[in-house]
């Protein structure tokens, strides 16, 4: 699956500053009429225009061992819904309606026949989505996530939605003197309007990849941007660190396969451990964003990185 390139999508200058093409996307976007269209253009938007959105999705398009960039990922760094194709309106016609209707007629009989054949067994509620913690929700195999670490993440689309496990952080590795140590000079580290972490788990080997890169300026052209990479085992030691020009990105990563990581709500059982603008509280329970987050090999565990923090977290699923 090839990336989808920004730039070349809505015709815009790579050397061209956030700014500017924050102002030519938005121009675009007024003159757009198709809902899906201003969907997409509001998520370039939101990537270019924002210097530390845009190199991190920049450091993405770069290298070549890096997850493919597909709607879903955009719209999860962009901080929005994916965009859905509309219905075609073929539907509104009075013949396709007749004969969808006769359709779902002959589906309901099946469906009908289907249960009194099984003896109407409704016991399990594994095909439920949770409103309620103890409830499992049906999106676990199109989130492609062990179906236990998906169960401690809410739900982007319902706002009622409570997980039905929470993650219970078991060990932490603090990067902030390594990175100062490489060079970084940052500030606030994984916050929307600073420095962007990637974390990605390498498959074979099971050690975690952590990646980020200076805050782009227009007087350092992107090639020669300094960034930086930390390679710590699935017990959180640290195994390499090391910094280098963006240009160099691809000889300083893993070359195997890698699980990326994912933007993610996910609850937890404490929020005493964390930074404060990480935590929300939602009905009772204790709400973190995590701006990058990968299951770890063991179904029940996961590794997480969290806004206003440089530090990379373990944590273990539990039951209430």
């Amino acid at each position: 699956m090839s990336d989808l390139d920004l730039y070349a999508i809505h015709g815009l200058d790579r050397r061209v500053p956030s700014p500017e093409l924050a102002a030519q996307l938005t121009s675009q976007l007024n003159a757009a009429a198709d809902p899906v269209a201003r969907q997409r253009l509001d998520i370039a938007r939101s990537i270019l225009g924002d210097p530390q959105r845009r190199a991190r999705y920049d450091a993405q398009l770069s290298d070549p061992q890096a997850p493919p960039i597909t709607e879903r990922v955009l719209a999860a760094l962009a901080g929005r819904p994916a965009p859905v194709q509309a219905k075609s309106s073929a539907f509104a016609r009075p013949r396709v309606l007749a004969a969808l209707a006769a359709f779902l007629g002959v589906l309901l009989i099946v469906v009908i026949s289907a249960v009194a054949c099984s003896g109407g067994d409704d016991d399990s509620d594994s095909s439920r989505d949770a409103a309620t913690p103890g409830t499992t929700s049906t999106l676990t195999t199109e989130q492609k996530k062990p179906a236990t670490v998906y169960s401690a993440e809410y739900r982007s689309d319902d706002a009622s939605f409570v997980p039905s496990a929470a993650m219970r952080i078991d060990e932490v590795l603090d990067l902030e003197s390594t990175a100062r140590k490489l060079g970084w000079t940052g500030s606030d580290f994984g916050s929307s309007t600073t420095t962007s972490l990637s974390l990605a788990r390498v498959n074979e080997s099971g050690n975690l990849e952590l990646t980020w890169c200076d805050a782009p300026s227009p007087d350092v052209p992107t090639s020669r941007m300094k960034c930086f990479a930390v390679t710590a085992s699935s017990d959180l030691r640290l195994l390499t660190e090391v910094a280098f020009p963006q240009s160099e990105r691809g000889t300083h990563t893993s070359k195997g396969g890698k699980t990326g990581g994912l933007f993610a709500y996910v609850r937890v059982t404490s929020g005493d451990r964390l930074p404060a603008e990480a935590i929300t509280v939602k009905g009772g329970y204790t709400k973190l964003e995590a701006s990058e987050l990968v299951a770890g090999e063991r179904d029940d565990v996961a590794y997480f990185v969290v806004p206003g923090d440089l530090t990379l977290y373990k944590a273990t699923v539990v039951r209430d």
